[in-house]
């Protein structure tokens, strides 16, 4: 039943879908791979505006759907989802794990500020400087950003992981959960 209400979320959701792309929405050039983007999630290190670490693997298994979205304040359709996650947070704050990522870590100061101006109950968070030293997490932070041909990303970028902590998809592009029907389908069970 989890799954189904998930499929018809990300059915009703996302943008435009392509027959032929792995990732549903805005089709782009990337430079990883759909599994390397989903394999990312368990690896890449988050931190919060005080430095703490995000245990996203933790978070992940905690028996709820969780949604990851790459966020960054000069990005429009970003800015235009806000309407959307108000809805969420009035009707169902505490049905998902809701985790917002700064797109690019360099923006995390801009970004926060940005995100903080919307008082929604979810926080952002960036990549950890772990990557910056480490080649490993360096690959895992290139893959989570869904890096694109030319190095840059695209946003907005959602993951949507099911309760079982399983990527059930990844949308690139507009959300939008301010139309009820949507937000229907993201609060049901």
């Amino acid at each position: 039943m989890m799954r189904r209400s998930l499929l018809v979320t990300v059915l009703l959701c996302a943008s435009l879908a392509s027959a032929h792309a792995e990732i549903i929405g805005a089709n782009a050039p990337r430079a990883v791979t759909e599994d390397e983007m989903k394999a990312s999630l368990g690896e890449v290190d988050l931190v919060g505006a005080n430095g703490a670490p995000l245990d996203l693997r933790a978070l992940m298994a905690n028996g709820r759907p969780t949604l990851v979205s790459l966020w960054a304040y000069w990005c429009p359709n970003c800015l235009a989802e806000m309407k959307g996650f108000k809805a969420v947070a009035a009707a169902c704050p505490e049905r998902w794990n809701i985790v917002f990522v700064s797109a690019r870590a360099s923006d995390y100061p801009k970004d926060a500020a940005k995100f903080k101006t919307y008082s929604l109950p979810w926080k952002i968070f960036r990549v950890g400087d772990s990557t910056k030293t480490d080649v490993a997490k360096a690959k895992s932070a290139r893959a989570f950003y869904g890096a694109t041909a030319d190095g840059g990303v695209v946003t907005p970028l959602h993951y949507l992981i099911g309760a079982s902590g399983r990527v059930d998809a990844i949308v690139s592009g507009r959300l939008n959960f301010a139309e009820p029907q949507r937000l229907a389908a993201f609060c049901a069970d």
